[in-house]
């Protein structure tokens, strides 16, 4: 609670900067109601490339924020408008999360470089963010996921290096209070079970689900081994999400 309260503190303090403007968007109906927010990385060398990315109309890419590794705020994309952000994506029942989501891209070199940890001024920034536009649209903390939980069988990010569990201190993402310890046996139906009911699209591949779930709550193992720790972690998370869950 001490953390939560600096954040509500401080949450006025964020300066956004419109510097940089992508008009890769398009217009929200207006039954698109905002209420998923899907968290990246840039996966480019410095920040100066990333923005031209995705400011640039040829790249067809683009994301609502961009908080640079000093801390630094850009809004790319207003929030009324569709950025190009999720892509092919689903998550419980729903497709194609550009509609109804804001994309906030943090800037990091990513796998295909040289993954560095995110910085201290990116997760203050990012907390003082996500405080703000889940109140600003009423956002329920499950609804708040990566870019791996949605895609998981084309993207990575934010990757193994991100600090969820920081995230849940304050609130804003779900993450399981304690770790369950189940009587059941191992067995792949099991964990097909959870994840399927955390939300990830297991039909498009088992395997690339898994990997994205362990990504997300067990970055320290991102094999494809399943045994009684995996599963009791899976089970705690699907009945941290269910207690947390929004109505879609």
């Amino acid at each position: 609670m001490k953390e939560l309260k600096k954040v509500e503190e401080s949450k006025m303090e964020l300066n956004i900067n419109h510097t940089y403007r992508s008009s890769n968007y398009k217009k929200r109906n207006i039954s698109d109601k905002i209420d998923t927010i899907i968290i990246h990385y840039t996966g480019m060398k410095t920040a100066k490339a990333a923005l031209e990315k995705l400011c640039d109309p040829n790249a067809e890419v683009s994301s609502h924020y961009f908080l640079d590794k000093n801390g630094k705020v850009l809004q790319l994309v207003d929030d009324n408008k569709i950025a190009w952000h999720a892509g092919r994506s689903k998550w419980l029942n729903r497709k194609n999360l550009n509609e109804t989501s804001i994309g906030i891209e943090l800037c990091n070199s990513g796998h295909d470089h040289n993954f560095e940890n995110f910085t201290e001024l990116q997760y203050k920034s990012l907390e003082k963010l996500l405080y703000n536009l889940k109140n600003n649209y009423s956002i329920s903390a499950d609804r708040v996921l990566g870019h791996s939980d949605i895609a998981p069988k084309r993207k990575l990010d934010p990757g193994e290096k991100f600090d969820w569990q920081r995230l849940a201190k304050n609130n804003l993402v779900v993450w399981p209070n304690k770790i369950l310890k189940l009587d059941a046996k191992i067995n792949l139906q099991n964990i097909e079970y959870y994840l399927r009911n955390i939300g990830y699209d297991i039909d498009d591949g088992f395997e690339n689900s898994l990997i994205a779930f362990k990504r997300h709550f067990i970055p320290e193992d991102i094999s494809l081994i399943v045994d009684k720790k995996v599963l009791n972690i899976a089970c705690s998370v699907y009945m941290a999400f269910e207690k947390n869950r929004s109505l879609y």
